[in-house]
């Protein structure tokens, strides 16, 4: 495929297949600035694959294929390496003993308790810094799931705390 006909390509898809991108990374990431990183990747990758496409699927199919490979390497990457992130900022909150942050915890509190119980769990082993296979020894849970459902738990956990700062 020639250069025009490659990005004609990777514009339409875009344009009719977005929002599959962004449903993939926001359900990887829980920051914006992941997302927005996970995204970009994802892009990158379909861009790099596209005369890899030979038409034996519909395009919605290969892009949700792409980018699901792509989120879940970039998801073992980030678990592999311990990088800053909200959970931080929690475990922060957790060791102040500021009355303004000692208010803020009861309340984390309070939205931690509306987590389904595994959920809650995986969300108090991670405030205490554990890391995945630590958690999954605990919870004899496998580490992939326990990073997907923790990836969730910290996506609902957030929603809450956005919900009730509203």
């Amino acid at each position: 495929m020639n250069d025009s006909g490659r990005e004609e390509l990777f514009t339409q898809w875009i344009a009719e297949h977005r929002g599959i991108v962004v449903k993939v990374a926001r359900s990887f990431t829980t920051t914006h600035a992941d997302t927005d990183d996970l995204m970009q990747e994802i892009l990158v990758r379909l861009w790099a694959s596209i005369d890899n496409y030979r038409g034996d699927a519909k395009p919605s199919t290969w892009i949700y294929r792409v980018a699901l490979n792509r989120a879940l390497t970039w998801h073992r990457d980030t678990s592999r390496r311990r990088i800053e992130s909200p959970t931080d900022e929690l475990q922060t909150l957790v060791a102040s003993t500021s009355a303004e942050d000692q208010f803020r915890l009861n309340r984390l509190y309070e939205q931690i308790r509306q987590l389904s119980e595994i959920d809650r769990s995986l969300m108090l082993l991670s405030l205490d810094g554990l890391s995945y296979a630590e958690m999954s020894a605990i919870t004899d849970i496998s580490e992939s799931n326990v990073g997907a459902r923790l990836s969730r738990a910290r996506t609902q956990l957030f929603a809450l705390i956005e919900e009730d700062n509203q």
